[in-house]
């Protein structure tokens, strides 16, 4: 969320620049404003871009609601958010989102107060901005990915202009921060020279362990940490006493059916061990690795889980992600996504990126430090 006080109201969205030019019949330096970038079709494509992401969150709140409305206006109007505006005219007031949301969702709770009147709109804005801050953090990546896969080269932040005395209401909007690089865009795809993939982050949702791994992680040198290595090496431990004596027990068994019985058990006790500890040591050995069944949603399996270590930190923290990028092959813009799945035994001990209308025709490398990867077969 980014916030400014009345003093930079009228400073643009964009970076204004004043330069030293020379005059070419006297040759003295005089002050010259260079031409900001501004391109309303640029910031109206942004504000779609982010509206579609924001409408496939999971999270449904009213903060969520007002950034799909500031969107939809931004969209509608973008010259509104032109950064050379003066400060009375610039941006969207808490009433006009209002209104926005009340031509979207007319049922919400309290909406034509919102849209009619202006103290009663500057209250839900105070109430809900924070929120729309905080989940505008938490899903910035997925944002930022969304735009570059859009060919934006733009950098998008939240913006308030606060108001203050009479007649003087606080403005929002969006501002466009720096100039990114624009995403590469495929076509007339060549088999034999099928582009690099570019992965981008996905939401993630699901019960509060999920969003905390997401949103937090687990700092292995904390209490939760060191509380997760210790269940994990007295279930090692464990699994190690029992397989020992499965063995010893059919080194003494008196019959075959006996022996068959307890091959049964110990091969039981591979299957569990094989399920509590395979991913702990593929995490371990590549930094990253699917996500144990506990931590999948429901309708996927696409969830990983993942190593960083943070500046100055001791320990590693264990992050729950979900990448995907668009299969250069089928369609662009998330028509045919890519997603990381295990590279089974043709890619055994890899992830690779499995493309949904053909997971094994399309398969990709998959390298989560650069977030690419290039076209295995």
């Amino acid at each position: 969320m980014v916030s400014t006080d009345a003093s930079s109201t009228k400073a643009a969205l964009t970076d204004e620049l004043v330069a030293k030019v020379t005059s070419p019949d006297n040759g003295e330096q005089t002050s010259n404003r260079l031409e900001t970038d501004w391109n309303p079709d640029e910031m109206a494509l942004a504000a779609q871009t982010i509206e579609r992401i924001a409408a496939g969150w999971k999270d449904r709140s009213r903060a969520v609601q007002m950034l799909q409305a500031l969107c939809g206006l931004a969209a509608g109007d973008p010259d509104r958010l032109n950064p050379d505006l003066a400060a009375e005219n610039w941006g969207f007031r808490a009433t006009d989102i209002g209104e926005e949301l009340r031509r979207r969702w007319p049922k919400i709770p309290g909406v034509n107060s919102w849209a009619d009147n202006p103290e009663t709109a500057k209250a839900k804005m105070n109430e809900h901005w924070p929120k729309l801050g905080d989940i505008w953090e938490r899903q910035k990546p997925t944002i930022e990915d969304g735009l570059r896969a859009e060919g934006l080269p733009v950098a998008i932040a939240l913006y308030r202009d606060e108001g203050g005395g009479s007649g003087n209401y606080t403005k929002y909007g969006f501002r466009i921060d720096a100039r990114a690089e624009p995403g590469h865009s495929a076509s007339d795809i060549d088999l034999l020279r099928v582009p690099q993939v570019q992965y981008r982050h996905q939401d993630i949702s699901g019960n509060r362990l999920v969003r905390w791994m997401s949103d937090r992680g687990l700092y292995l040198g904390g209490w939760g940490g060191k509380v997760f290595l210790s269940v994990f090496l007295l279930l090692l431990i464990f699994t190690v006493v029992w397989s020992w004596l499965v063995i010893v027990a059919m080194g003494a068994s008196s019959s075959t059916v006996a022996f068959l019985k307890l091959g049964l058990i110990g091969g039981l006790t591979i299957v569990i061990f094989y399920s509590l500890f395979a991913w702990q040591l593929r995490l371990v050995a590549n930094r990253v690795a699917v996500a144990p069944m506990l931590l999948q949603p429901w309708a996927g399996d696409d969830y990983l889980l993942e190593l960083r270590k943070k500046d100055g930190a001791k320990r590693n923290t264990m992050y729950l992600v979900r990448y995907a990028a668009d299969c250069p092959i089928c369609g662009e813009h998330g028509k045919d996504a890519i997603r990381v799945a295990s590279g089974r035994w043709e890619f055994f001990g890899r992830l690779v990126g499995r493309c949904d209308r053909a997971p094994n025709a399309h398969v990709f490398s998959f390298d989560h430090i650069t977030q690419t990867g290039r076209f295995l077969r």
